[in-house]
């Protein structure tokens, strides 16, 4: 995995509003700090997640931070334009990221139910939610219980 140098480009003014990052390897368990982007952590020591936003983007946009009660695996922004964005009219849209860990024999650490929540606005989430199955790979033997635990996403 690649980490500082692909964020080098990141030290100047990007041309990017929002980078978001699932199980971010801090360097001595602290995330990296970038002059023109803003840290989006959950409000723990080792996050799962993570995201920046440009300084740019937050003095445009009223935001708020989503944090979930049920897992620390889970962040989203929550952006406000009464004007709508993208060519939609609506005035609320929301970016999440979320990491999903396998914890074994208990259910992953957030569920694809917990992410991708049925709202009425636009909503984009980035994550990775560790389901196997052989249609994304059909070339790698996945065991009988991953295969199981991954039929009701891949109907």
């Amino acid at each position: 995995m690649c980490f500082s140098p692909c964020f080098l480009p990141l030290q100047k003014a990007p041309p990017i509003d929002i980078v978001l990052l699932q199980d971010p390897p801090p360097p001595k368990n602290f995330l990296l700090v970038f002059v023109a982007l803003n840290l989006l952590p959950p409000p723990v020591g080792r996050p799962r997640v993570a995201g920046y936003v440009s300084q740019k983007f937050l003095h445009r946009f009223p935001r708020v931070s989503v944090f979930s009660e049920e897992t620390d695996h889970f962040i989203a922004l929550d952006v406000f334009t009464p004007w709508g964005s993208s060519g939609l009219n609506f005035p609320r849209s929301r970016v999440g990221n979320s990491y999903a860990r396998p914890l074994r024999p208990a259910p992953p650490s957030v569920s694809p139910e917990a992410s991708l929540l049925d709202v009425d606005y636009p909503y984009l989430v980035a994550s990775d939610f560790n389901i196997h199955n052989s249609a994304t790979d059909p070339s790698r033997l996945h065991p009988s219980k991953e295969e199981a635990e991954s039929a009701p996403y891949w109907g």
